[in-house]
């Protein structure tokens, strides 16, 4: 039995829409339909306007994949944002993304760079985990090219993109290491294992369920062996005290809850700069939804500071 959740007026809204949906059978998943509703079923939210926005290709772990750069303006050099999309490792894309990376583009002052990275099942770990480091590497070499300033990077991503995004950071070659100033993750999934408390307290909130959580994980990680493994179990790695400046937003209601802050009370262990968020009343996905739900516009809004404040130092 999960705990109760007192969800705020905005996702109540949007979680009685979703309750209406057919419950997704796990055991029969067609993921090419699955993925196909989910790019086609987008939530009118808030769309940033953008000086440019191009599609392009970039260097991936086996080969090359799609990234799309968003520019707020152009007069000068900007700061440059590498972004990795939520959906579980299996789902989403770039255009699921777009206002939510629009909206970063907004409250950074920076470029963001999202990048297409392959998907589960088709593709398991490493996959994602090697688009995601030659996509930063690929960014730190080529931010000039961009009209950007190649000495001010950063990282973000949310669920999925969050544990992409730090396992970069951890990985990263020492050129990028020097370049990143900042990690901005929202929600991140961090531990393959999915067996943290929170799974039982929370099983099922409105964007994701500890079932669907399980069954995303299962996807990605196909090998027993990799469910350690310090490049997806993030919290093993022995390098968290390299990460540098980080921010975190943390929803009340997410199955990934317990892990999320473990990872946090890590951090801090270990010396990095971090300022964690807990945003209550709201569950795991919100922070993609600004225009709909109000502390979406929070959570972007205080990540967008703090990347414009590691930018300036």
């Amino acid at each position: 039995m999960g705990d109760r959740m007192m969800l705020d007026a905005d996702l109540m809204a949007m979680a009685e829409v979703i309750a209406r949906r057919s419950p997704l059978d796990l055991a029969n998943v067609d993921i090419p339909a699955l993925r196909a509703a989910v790019n086609a079923a987008s939530w009118p939210t808030e769309r940033a306007e953008m000086a440019t926005v191009e599609d392009i290709i970039v260097p991936g772990g086996e080969g090359p994949i799609g990234a799309r750069l968003y520019r707020p303006r152009t007069e000068e050099k900007l700061p440059l944002l590498v972004f990795f999309h939520g959906g579980g490792f299996v789902l989403c894309s770039l255009d699921t993304h777009e206002n939510f990376c629009r909206a970063l583009a907004k409250a950074g002052d920076c470029a963001v760079l999202s990048i297409d990275y392959r998907l589960a099942p088709e593709h398991q770990f490493p996959a994602a985990c090697d688009d995601a480091l030659s996509g930063l590497e690929w960014a730190v070499a080529n931010a000039g090219a961009l009209g950007c300033d190649p000495a001010r990077l950063a990282l973000a991503g949310d669920s999925a993109g969050g544990n992409l995004a730090l396992s970069a950071a951890l990985h990263a070659s020492p050129a990028a290491r020097r370049a990143l100033k900042h990690v901005l993750v929202f929600y991140p999934a961090l531990d393959p294992s999915g067996t943290s408390a929170s799974y039982d307290r929370f099983p099922a909130t409105p964007f994701l369920s500890a079932e669907m959580m399980r069954w995303y994980w299962r996807q990605y990680v196909g090998s027993p062996s990799d469910v350690s493994d310090p490049k997806v179990a993030i919290a093993r790695s022995k390098a968290l005290p390299t990460l540098p400046q980080t921010t975190v937003a943390i929803a009340e209601y997410d199955p990934l809850r317990d892990e999320i802050e473990a990872l946090c009370d890590a951090l801090v262990a270990a010396g990095v700069d971090i300022d964690a968020r807990l945003y209550h009343g709201v569950s795991h996905g919100f922070a993609s939804m600004v225009g709909l739900i109000g502390k979406a516009r929070l959570a972007i809004d205080h990540g967008g500071a703090r990347l414009r404040a590691s930018f300036a130092g």
